[in-house]
Order: C-alpha cells, then structure tokens, then sequence
C-alpha cells in the first residue's frame, strides 16, 4: 500500500504534467493562429498586387500586349535553346574526352594487374617498363584526364615514393580511389561501392590486411 504522502506526491506530479501539456498546446495553438494570420495577410497582397497588374494590363493596348508576349516567348525560346545547345555542347566535349581516355585507363588497368598478380605469385617485374608505361599515362591523363583523376593519381604516386609513408593496406586503398576516379571519368557511377570492393577482385585478403 502507498502512504498518504507517496499519493499525494503523484497527484501533485499529475497535475503539474497536465498544466505543463494545457500549456504546451495553448503556445501551439498561439502560433499556428499567428501563422494563418501571417499567411492570409500575405495573399491579400498578393491578390492586390495581382489585380493592380492585370487592372495596368487591361489599359494597355492589345498590339501592345501581342507584342510583349511576343518578345517575352522569343527571349524565352533564345535562352533554352541556348541552354540545349551548351548541354549538347558539353556533352559532347566529354564524350570525346572519355573516348580519348578509354584507351589510356584500360593500359593503366593492365599494368596495374601485372604488377598486382606478379607480387601475388612472387615474381619480379621489369621496374623500367612500368616506369615508361607510367610515364605515358601521365601525359595522357594530364591532357584528357579529369581534375579528380590527376589529383587522385598524384596522391598515389607521392605514397609511392614514401614522401607520405603509408601500410601496405592504406596504399592500395589510394590506389583504389584512382580507379574509382578513372570509373567516374568514364560515366560509371559508384552507387553501392565501398572501400575495398575493386581491391577484393584480386586481393582476398584486402578486408584482414592491416
């Protein structure tokens, strides 16, 4: 059994929490009316200053307002076509980039297999012919490529030089994004790919390697 004190402890609680809640709902209450006020003082000027306009409207001349309208299509009409044609015009810059770069990034891919299967199998590489290939994809990418892929391709490299030494783990995973940024610059999205997925391909122990 609860003792007098514990009930009536309750019931004050219970009542602050309603007076609390009458409260809560009042200052609602308060703001959604200033809100509709606010709202409907709004669309009465608007209403005022849409009937003015089509009050200024009515006096003008017919001719004259054909004439507006006219002019107001024929501006609109410049300005998509306008648009369009940049769209078209940029599209097409990139199409033409992409193809360019197609050739160049699917070379980088080889080499990287190469290299990557070779240390797999325990086998050397000829270090002046990755060298050259190198060489020949840093012009490609720095007349074709995109700004990400550079930048993601230099980050790479400065890893590789040991300027900013990294694990064996963080570097692939740098040189993962280069193929990320490379998949990008050729219109593929990376929906639902993570960190680790382009390295898994060839490396099955990437996700325990530290």
């Amino acid at each position: 059994m609860k003792s007098k004190k514990e009930k009536v402890k309750k019931t004050k609680e219970e009542i602050k929490s309603l007076i609390i809640g009458i409260i809560g709902l009042l200052v609602i209450l308060g703001l959604a009316i200033l809100i509709v006020y606010a709202i409907i003082r709004l669309l009465s000027h608007a209403g005022t200053l849409i009937a003015d306009l089509i009050q200024k409207i009515s006096m003008l001349d017919t001719v004259l307002i054909v004439a507006l309208i006219s002019g107001l299509l024929t501006v609109t009409g410049l300005i998509v076509n306008s648009l369009i044609k940049l769209k078209e015009y940029k599209d097409k810059e990139r199409s033409e980039s992409r193809e360019k770069m197609r050739e160049p990034y699917s070379k980088f891919v080889d080499l990287l297999f190469n290299i990557l299967m070779s240390t797999k199998d325990g086998k050397k590489f000829d270090e002046k012919e990755v060298a050259k290939k190198a060489n020949e994809f840093n012009k490609d990418v720095i007349l074709y490529g995109s700004n990400k892929v550079i930048k993601k391709w230099n980050v790479y490299r400065t890893n590789c030089v040991n300027l900013t030494p990294l694990s064996p783990k963080e570097n692939l995973i740098k040189l993962e994004a280069v193929l990320y940024a490379i998949r990008k610059d050729l219109g593929l999205k990376k929906r639902f790919m993570k960190k680790g997925d382009i390295l898994s391909l060839f490396i099955n122990d990437i996700n325990t390697m530290k």
